[in-house]
């Protein structure tokens, strides 16, 4: 199936933030959404250049509480950046007109939970989840 299809059928807005957005700002968008694990971050013309997780940002706002702390650990502690420093710059998306099952194992290998999908522009569109691909799979 086209993502284009998935998400006329299964409509998911996914979060943005900006790149210069504080990570209070990233924190606050998710923990808004409880539903959602995962930020698309957005360059100056509302391109996805990134991707913050849940996961990432707990580290970072939990990082006084682990027991030893790494040399970066220690510095981000000290000097929370902005959303563009921490964001993974290896985003995989996929294509409004790309099959879902073309890119899948891409994602799953990388352990993420959501795929945005993008316009030739790299504008999201919307955002399938994998939690929604696996209920459907249940349901056949």
């Amino acid at each position: 199936m086209k993502a284009s299809k998935w998400l006329k059928q299964h409509p998911v807005d996914g979060l943005t933030v900006a790149a210069d957005d504080t990570l209070d700002r990233a924190a606050e968008t998710l923990l808004a959404h409880p539903e959602s694990r995962d930020l698309y971050v957005l360059d100056a013309e509302g391109r996805v250049c990134g991707h913050l997780g849940f996961r990432r940002l707990a580290g970072v706002f939990l990082a006084h509480l682990r027991p030893t702390h790494s040399r970066r650990q220690l510095v981000e502690r000290i000097t929370p950046g902005t959303v563009g420093e921490y964001m993974d710059q290896r985003l995989i998306c996929i294509h409004a007109n790309e099959r879902i099952s073309d890119v899948l194992h891409q994602h799953m290998e990388r352990r993420v939970e959501d795929i945005p999908v993008v316009d030739d522009q790299r504008r999201l569109l919307g955002v399938i989840r994998v939690r929604d691909l696996v209920a459907d799979a249940l349901r056949d």
